[in-house]
Parts: structure tokens; sequence; C-alpha cells
């Protein structure tokens, strides 16, 4: 027995690249329309994807944005069928999959429910037994005969979730809404997530939270590029997920990188905005980046190296790392102060440290030379991250601050929360009377 199988399922698109934006354009492009044919693109959403869930298990569902999960969750509640391969699902599926699908704007809540349970094959009186039991966990008492289109987005989201789950499915679908609600709300929607796995309901999850995957699926789906590529134990499955991940973003921000070194090397007659390689007074933007200071200390060149000492990009959360600044001393300058400061992607200031800060005495710089800032361990979580550095005087006198110099990923094996972790251990003493 199974709750869901796919055999070598397959979901074509077509894709027309031609599209009227307007009346008008529908006018002056219909001679074309007559003489050439649209520019079609073929769409692969699934390819061959073949895979067995059973009864009572909880699937995640991982993947990039187009690789086929909304697809394949569409695919099993039937609001699509494949163009090749067979499915099978056995029991009553109720899907929350977009929100408002299924839902009528002109309706109220309360006749969105009935409509809603109805499709799902519910009689009138079944319904009535259940609309209070809906309405009391969506926490939309206040506002349930009033039209949807009044509602916001996660007014909506409860309404659909909890119709979804009272509905008594054995497959219950959802496809990253819970990303909508407020937290008391998604807390609340795990707990009857947790429920309804008790009960023995198989449930299949799409979302890109991998700490909500770990926490509460049983086994992974790793959908790349319409195929499957891998399926089975959920730490493997994500480890690997994220490995991928994070290897195209470290080759992104290296192709990023390389452009701007290329940029900086334009002369500045040719590309103006770039600041020169002189010891003129600075302030400009370049892609994300801010720089400024007097230029009496400049500081040419930021790399972030792993433990070979080679550039790196993508760093593992505990394995030693090095800053290593170049800098050229325009004129002779006394005790200057050299700094680093580390931030998570969305800004948070997560360290930062200088020379000066360290007891560190830099007595003179006359010409050119090096600094370094080494790490035994690098113990950031996983993440994205971005790296400032500066060259200034004692009393904060700027030279060269440079914002945003070099973007980095970490990855980690271990899913703790915050933005550090420390050495530690754990010791036990337990069972002792």
């Amino acid at each position: 027995m199974v709750a869901i199988q796919f055999s070598r399922v397959s979901k074509h698109f077509v894709l027309e690249h031609e599209r009227d934006r307007s009346f008008q354009e529908l006018l002056v492009n219909l001679w074309r329309r007559l003489r050439q044919t649209r520019e079609r693109e073929d769409f692969w959403a699934l390819r061959d994807a073949s895979f067995t869930v059973r009864p009572g298990e909880t699937l995640g569902i991982i993947g990039e944005n187009g690789s086929g999960k909304s697809t394949t969750l569409k695919l099993i509640s039937r609001i699509l069928e494949p163009t090749t391969g067979r499915i099978v699902v056995n029991g009553r599926v109720s899907a929350l999959l977009e929100l408002g699908a299924g839902f009528h704007p002109d309706l109220t809540g309360r006749e969105n429910i009935y409509l809603n349970a109805a499709v799902l094959g519910f009689s009138r009186r079944e319904i009535r037994d259940k609309v209070d039991e809906i309405v009391q966990f969506a926490e939309l008492d206040r506002f349930i005969d009033i039209p949807l289109k009044h509602y916001s987005s996660g007014m909506n989201m409860r309404l659909g979730f909890s119709v979804a789950i009272h509905v008594d499915p054995d497959i219950l679908l959802t496809d990253e809404v819970l990303a909508v609600g407020d937290e008391s709300f998604q807390r609340k929607c795990m707990d009857k997530i947790a429920d309804l796995q008790q009960q023995g309901k198989t449930i299949l999850f799409v979302s890109h939270s991998m700490d909500t995957i770990r926490n509460i699926c049983s086994q992974v789906l790793w959908l790349h590029e319409g195929r499957v590529r891998a399926m089975g134990d959920v730490e493997q499955v994500v480890d690997a997920y994220l490995l991928l991940v994070h290897e195209q973003e470290a080759q992104k921000l290296a192709k990023r990188r390389a452009q701007i070194q290329v940029e900086q090397s334009i002369p500045p007659t040719e590309q103006a905005e770039i600041p020169a390689p002189s010891c003129q007074p600075q302030g400009t933007e370049l892609d994300g980046q801010e720089r400024w200071g007097s230029g009496e200390v400049r500081l040419l060149e930021v790399r972030f190296l792993d433990a070979a000492g080679e550039d790196c990009f993508l760093h593992k959360s505990g394995d030693p790392a090095t800053i290593e600044l170049s800098y050229e001393a325009c004129v002779p300058t006394e005790n200057p102060v050299f700094g680093i400061g580390l931030y998570r992607q969305d800004g948070l200031w997560v360290y930062g440290t200088n020379t000066d800060i360290e007891r560190i005495a830099i007595r003179r710089v006359e010409r050119r030379g090096g600094v370094r800032f080494q790490f035994p361990k690098l113990n950031l979580l996983e993440g994205q991250y971005w790296l400032s550095v500066a060259v200034h005087a004692r009393d904060g006198t700027p030279y060269d601050y440079w914002q945003r110099c070099c973007e980095f990923s970490v990855y980690s094996q271990v899913s703790d929360k915050g933005v550090y972790r420390p050495d530690h251990h754990w010791e036990l003493n337990l069972d002792q009377g």
C-alpha cells in the first residue's frame, strides 16, 4: 500500500515569450502574427520523476525556484495532469498550494468554507458541523462574514490552512504558504501538523526553510531542474542540497569579484566613478560597496583565504580562515589603525575589531605592506556574510574605509541557531537517584 507513487512522470509546458501588454499593441502586432508564428519554448517542469511516499510519512520537498516542487503538488492534487508517466494517489487529498487558491474574492469567508468543503466532497451537514471549528482555528470570528477581497494575505492563509486541515484529509499538501502568517499562528500550524502526524496522516511539505524541513519531515525529496536529484534521509539530503546552493553562490560571488577587479583596473579617464589608485580624497560607491577616506593610506586589495591560503568564497564553519589586506602609504603616516568588520547579509553587525583595540602598535608606514587577521576557527553559523575593512588614524580620521568589500558564504553540518557557534562541549550526569 502506498499513499503516493510517481512512475516516470513528466510535465511539459509551452512558453510563449511574445505577449501583448495592451490593446493598442495587439492591433499593431496583428499583421505580424498573420505572417509569422509566435516564439515558443518547450519547458519541462518535471522529467521522468519517480518516487514513492508511504502512508503516514511526512515528505519534505526542496529545491531551487523553478525546480518542479509546486508542479509536483499540483499533479498530486489533480490540478494538472501529467504529460507522460503514471501517478497513483490513495486517499482524500487536501491542498494548500497558493494564497487564495480555490477562494472567490466576492464571497465571504464563511461562504468560501462551504464552497471549498463542497468541492472536497462534504455534504452541507458535514460542513455545518465543522464550520465553527474552522473559524475558531483561523481566528477570524470578527471577519468571517466579510468578503474575502477585504482580507489581508495573512487572513487568507489562515482561512485556507484551517479549511485544509479540518476536512479530515488522508494526504495534506502545503506549499510555502505558512511563511505568510505571524509567528504565533505559524507555531499553531506546526502543532496541528504534529497532531496530523500522530494520527498517521501523509503530509507533503514544500519549504525553503531547511530548519523546518529538518524538524518535521521523515524523508526529503530534492528536485533539481525538474528531475529527482535525491530522496532519502533528511540530514543527508538537506546537507547535499545546501552544499550545492553554497557552491553556486560562491561561483556567483567569485564572478562578481572578478568583474569588480576588472572595472577597478580601468583608468579613471575611461570610468571616472571608480576610484583611481592614487592618494586623493575619495567618496564613491561601486556595485553596493561604499568607500571613503582622505587617502594618506589606501587599501589596495582584500582577500579572504581558506586554510590552504587560497581565495575562498565558501567556508566551512569551524575551519581556519584568514583576511589579508594589502596597503599603500602615499605619504609617511604615523600610528595607522587597521580594522575589520563582519556583517550578516541582513546587515546585522556580527563582529568588529582593530589593531588599536587589540593594543597592537603600528608606529609608522611609508610604502607598501600587508596585514593579516587570522581565524583559528571561523565559528560563524551557516549563512551569507560580508566583510568591511578600514585603515584610519587613532583618533578615527578615515584614510580608507571600504564597506562590503568582500562577500562570502558559510556552510555547516550543524543546524543550531543564532550567528556565532562558540567552542563548547556538553557534560551529562544523569540518573543519579
